[in-house]
């Protein structure tokens, strides 16, 4: 279509009039369903952005918000005036707006909760232009569970779900009901051997004794700061982390054979007696002619991190990979995006540690209530019942039982001329 702008006669004012117009090149007409999805009919009200806020804030995702506001307006599927895209696109808007002032704001909180609780410790170091570079933070509630229960530490970085993408460390553990419990958390700016050390000595500084064991997965620069920090530490590497490059580093090799080696590692996993183990990993990696491949030799350098035959003697709670942490991960992701700001995240993870509170309390009454019934007479497992959890004490009578089947006998030898 071509116009101009003409005036017929002095006394009319100017008009606009069609000089060319092609039907040919015309669309056709959209049809009142396909209407909504210009940009001049969708807008977000100021009353909705409250609403949508609010949603993001109870761990909503963005299809449950829409889904919800539908409901709430008793519209059908899809007649909302805006969408997803318009949704992610407030929430660029606010994560502009913030700016800045993201983490002076994460900063305050800190502050302010330090305020409220005395008991809340936190820690930063700021780079050299002095912008948050480190956090570490841990409530009242996670330190009093660390002196009870931080024998063992899980400890895991593989969560990056905030609108940085800066590492989130997360230290978790378990209590004597066998549940996970959160012992800190931070936010590092990446993962180097001088910032872990930073964060294993800040850690040890606040939480006042370093772990007993502490199990990560196989990083070098994390191991090198463990060591440095926590020289009393039992250092181990997570065995699912190993597991989970197998497919790459020998499916292709090995191919029709690939889950016969699983198979035969993880029986050679198993062994808890260091000859057995070194007897038969010979001859598994003779049997698949692995003898030179690098990340066999890379393994067995390491063995006494990661391997049971080694590390028998050491204490562990029943946590033999990060699989703890994943379930700490689980619970933050109904609650953060890749929207989510540094002050939100850490709002999410208090809702973590009051939720592991709340279910610990419950755990507690259940323990009271719940009948358990002995399987001996002894006086010992009488005793232990009345101390342990139910969850402790269960495996306890495991083992009470299994002892029961064993005798043992005193053996005189003679001499004989």
């Amino acid at each position: 279509m071509c116009i101009t702008l003409k005036s017929c006669f002095d006394i009319f004012s100017e008009e606009w009039h069609v000089n060319v117009f092609v039907k040919e090149h015309n669309h056709n007409i959209l049809s009142p369903e396909e209407l909504c999805f210009l940009p001049a009919n969708r807008s977000i009200t100021l009353e909705d952005e409250k609403q949508i806020f609010l949603y993001k804030e109870a761990g909503l995702s963005i299809r449950q918000i829409l889904r919800v506001m539908e409901l709430e307006k008793n519209l059908k599927h899809s007649e909302l005036a805006f969408f997803d895209r318009d949704i992610r696109n407030l929430y660029g808007k606010v994560k502009r707006m913030l700016g800045d002032n993201d983490a002076k704001n994460i900063m305050q909180y800190m502050k302010s909760t330090k305020e409220e609780n005395k008991m809340f410790q936190y820690a930063f170091t700021l780079d050299e232009e002095r912008r948050l570079e480190n956090l570490f933070w841990c409530h009242a509630q996670s330190f009093e569970w660390y002196q009870q229960y931080g024998d063992v530490v899980v400890f895991d970085t593989t969560y990056k779900v905030n609108s940085y993408d800066m590492p989130c460390g997360i230290f978790v553990g378990v209590d004597n009901h066998g549940k996970t419990i959160l012992f800190g958390c931070a936010l590092l700016r990446n993962e180097t051997t001088s910032t872990f050390k930073w964060l294993m000595k800040t850690f040890v500084s606040i939480m006042k004794k370093p772990p007993k064991t502490i199990i990560t997965d196989q990083d070098p620069w994390m191991s090198e700061a463990i060591s440095f920090e926590m020289p009393t530490t039992k250092h181990s590497f997570c065995i699912w982390h190993i597991t989970s490059k197998f497919s790459c580093w020998f499916a292709a090799l090995l191919r029709n054979d690939y889950q016969k080696w699983c198979g035969d590692f993880y029986e050679l996993y198993k062994m808890t007696i260091p000859e057995e183990f070194e007897h038969n990993r010979c001859l598994i990696v003779e049997k698949y002619n692995l003898q030179n491949n690098k990340h066999v030799q890379g393994l067995y350098k390491v063995r006494h991190f990661w391997t049971p035959a080694y590390l028998r003697d050491f204490f562990f709670g029943g946590m033999i990979t990060t699989g703890r942490s994943e379930s700490i991960n689980a619970f933050i992701k109904r609650f953060v995006s890749s929207h989510t700001c540094l002050t939100d995240f850490a709002k999410q993870l208090d809702i973590a540690v009051q939720e592991i509170s709340q279910q610990r309390s419950h755990n507690k009454v259940i323990a009271t209530l719940r009948p358990v019934s002995l399987i001996t007479k002894s006086p010992l497992e009488r005793q232990v019942f009345e101390v342990f959890t139910p969850f402790v004490f269960k495996k306890f009578q495991e083992e009470f039982a299994r002892a029961a089947l064993y005798a043992i006998m005193k053996l005189i030898a003679t001499s004989t001329w």
